[in-house]
């Protein structure tokens, strides 16, 4: 396998980077939105931060999606595949799906919540958003946290070349903006 932190030719003219280091990086931004939501549970009811609740919506919005997407229909089939024999490969797998299906009800209530907050104004029941904050940031910490030291590692040390570029391709298609070239290339 090629060195990861570099960019990788997909036809000529097209550059897109390691997809396992863009999972890292978007781990690091989960990271920081968890960081975010922390400040803004933090600072209620006094400082609702409407700039910084519309920031951290966005963020959940746009993000989050693709990044399950990405783990759920590219990276864990192929990774599946690869460890068969694997169980306890396939049972972490298995936990990080659940948790982005467990996670999926809770994010549409935070989103309507950051929304709210964005509007300006502190909410009418500061406890219960900065509770609701929490009741995500804390354990999108420790997913993002468990995801760097298994998922990531795992798949570093099994995915073949051809496996890579298959999830290149997923990117490609899923999320253009991504590389330097159209899914057309």
């Amino acid at each position: 396998m090629s060195d990861a932190s570099t960019p990788h030719v997909l036809s000529p003219g097209c550059w897109l980077v390691d997809p396992l280091q863009l999972l890292d990086e978007d781990n690091a931004l989960r990271l920081d939105l968890c960081d975010l939501l922390e400040h803004i549970a933090d600072s209620l009811p006094e400082n609702a931060a409407p700039q910084l609740a519309q920031l951290a919506c966005t963020a959940l919005e746009r993000g989050w999606a693709n990044h399950t997407a990405f783990e759920e229909e590219a990276l864990f089939p192929i990774l599946s595949q690869r460890r068969e024999s694997d169980p306890a490969l396939v049972a972490g797998l298995a936990q990080l799906a659940f948790e982005h299906a467990a996670d999926a009800g809770l994010d549409r209530e935070i989103v309507e919540t950051l929304h709210d907050l964005a509007r300006g104004g502190p909410p009418e029941n500061p406890e219960m958003v900065g509770y609701l904050l929490r009741a995500h940031f804390v354990p999108m910490r420790r997913h993002v946290l468990w995801e760097n030291a298994f998922l990531i590692p795992a798949a570093r040390r099994l995915l073949s070349t051809e496996d890579i570029a298959a999830l290149r391709d997923w990117i490609r298609v899923r999320e253009p903006h991504k590389c330097t070239c159209s899914a057309t290339d």
